[in-house]
């Protein structure tokens, strides 16, 4: 019994200590994230930028990394695909020249006449038979170049795609980047606008002025106008109207002539 209860306990120190590493690993993990998200936002916007357009540029270097070794494959390609061909063209050929000795020696007994010389048929038909196996070994060989060289081409074809993936994704980081730069001087010029303090209150100052000042100046002109109103009332020019020519009016209404003169009683 007593056994069991030292046992228990054990236990239960070793479960607290596990649990108090446990928080104590909790805590510091989120304290360095903590700690490294407050480091990324102290980071000026225009160096992060500058940042990752560095890395941007980097990747150049890995696009540039990868065309060496893909230009030296596809050159292998070529050579192997070309090879493939030759043995075709080899195999096929052997295959016509076989065929016709086989038509020369088919049916017939002791010897037969190839290239202006005479050999036993039975010799013949040896090499005949070599030549075909010969002909089925090369035909075996062909097939695995054949089937190796479609594995090279489809190797070369994802890795071309991969590079014209990095490719692309290199302009799109180019865009990307520059609407986020284009974002932050706008928020930049945005930030500045909002820090500017203006003074209403002296702009309204001024603003009375200006209007005091107006009607100021508009009163000294109609002042000016009232005082020089006697002299300028003066008309120079006026004339004593001319008596009226009833007769002229008669004549214009009855419509004889027209009326020349429309004067005015005294």
């Amino acid at each position: 019994m007593k056994k069991a209860l030292i046992i228990g306990l054990i236990g239960a120190v070793a479960l607290g200590v596990v649990a108090k590493k446990t928080n104590a690993f909790s805590y510091a993990s989120t304290l360095f994230a903590q700690v490294e998200q407050d480091a990324k936002k102290q980071v000026p916007t225009k160096f992060e930028i500058e940042r990752i357009r560095n890395e941007i540029t980097s990747l150049d270097s890995d696009v540039s990394q990868m065309i060496r070794p893909i230009a030296e494959y596809k050159a292998d390609i070529e050579k192997l695909r070309k090879d493939v061909a030759k043995t075709q063209t080899n195999i096929e050929q052997k295959k016509a020249d076989l065929l016709a000795v086989v038509e020369k020696v088919q049916d017939k007994n002791g010897f037969v006449v190839l290239a202006g010389k005479k050999h036993s048929v039975e010799k013949v038909q040896q090499v005949i038979q070599r030549e075909t196996d010969h002909v089925k070994v090369l035909e075996k060989n062909v097939k695995a170049q054949q089937q190796v060289l479609e594995a090279k081409e489809a190797s070369l074809k994802a890795t071309q795609e991969q590079l014209a993936k990095v490719v692309n994704l290199k302009r799109d980081f180019e865009v990307r980047l520059a609407q986020l730069e284009a974002l932050d001087q706008t928020i930049q010029v945005n930030r500045i606008a909002s820090n500017i303090k203006i003074d209403t209150s002296r702009a309204t100052q001024i603003d009375n002025a200006m209007q005091g000042l107006e009607r100021r100046l508009n009163a000294d002109i109609h002042e000016l106008d009232l005082r020089k109103g006697d002299v300028n009332n003066i008309d120079l020019f006026e004339r004593e109207p001319e008596p009226l020519d009833l007769n002229a009016i008669t004549n214009y209404l009855r419509g004889n002539e027209p009326a020349a003169k429309t004067a005015s009683n005294k």
